[in-house]
């Protein structure tokens, strides 16, 4: 059933038309009959005769040619169904499978980040591949900027794992970790940096970093 669907919807329609023109041709010829019956052009009881001869020897080709007409047509929406039917479950299956996995992004596409200068902040990130093909998983780090007045600087932000590869629909939690040097990063301010993630269709994600006084500090 190699057929396209424009070649089988040709098949049923030419066969639409030519049903159609047949009982066309079938009520032209039963009119011609009743009008030579009036006339009496022919005998009614001659007429009736031969039409049971003919329904006696005709009625098995008859319904013979019914069955290879219904199994044509049959065959014809078998035909259809194996051309559109398998997308459409292929369809309906990845957007089941895209809506059970867990989102690529973070809520609002923020990474956050919190601790004190001298510590360390984690914090963790699930990628999902939402395609049906292998995706190849990396990161690129921009610098990180603080409040006005402050200088871009690089920070030793680290991901593990640091570059993947993803099978379809499959998810990989990624960990963020950021030492927070002491003299890049002071106390009760905010910095935030672009963590983006290459794949075939790349996105970026915003690091948000929070440093907090050490506790000694607060109460000091």
């Amino acid at each position: 059933m190699t057929d396209r669907p424009e070649r089988v919807g040709a098949r049923l329609q030419d066969l639409t038309i030519q049903v159609g023109a047949e009982m066309m041709r079938s009520l032209q010829r039963y009119n011609e009959l009743l009008q030579r019956l009036a006339g009496g052009d022919l005998d009614e009881k001659v007429a009736r005769e031969a039409y049971v001869v003919f329904m006696r020897d005709e009625t098995e080709r008859y319904f013979r040619g019914i069955a290879e007409v219904s199994t044509g047509y049959y065959d014809a929406l078998l035909q259809l169904a194996s051309i559109y039917n398998p997308p459409f479950f292929e369809q309906a299956i990845s957007r089941v499978q895209r809506r059970n996995v867990a989102p690529s992004q973070p809520e609002n596409g923020v990474i956050e980040l919190r601790g004190s200068p001298g510590g360390e902040a984690i914090s963790e990130v699930r990628i999902t591949n939402t395609s049906n093909r292998n995706e190849e998983i990396a990161f690129v780090v921009s610098e990180f900027t603080g409040g006005p007045g402050t200088v871009p600087f690089r920070a030793p932000l680290g991901l593990q794992p640091p570059r993947f590869v993803l099978a379809p629909y499959e998810s990989q939690l990624v960990r963020v970790r950021l030492p927070l040097v002491a003299g890049l990063f002071v106390p009760n301010q905010y910095y935030s940096s672009v963590l983006t993630v290459k794949k075939r269709d790349s996105f970026d994600l915003s690091i948000r970093v929070i440093a907090i006084a050490p506790k000694e500090d607060a109460r000091g």
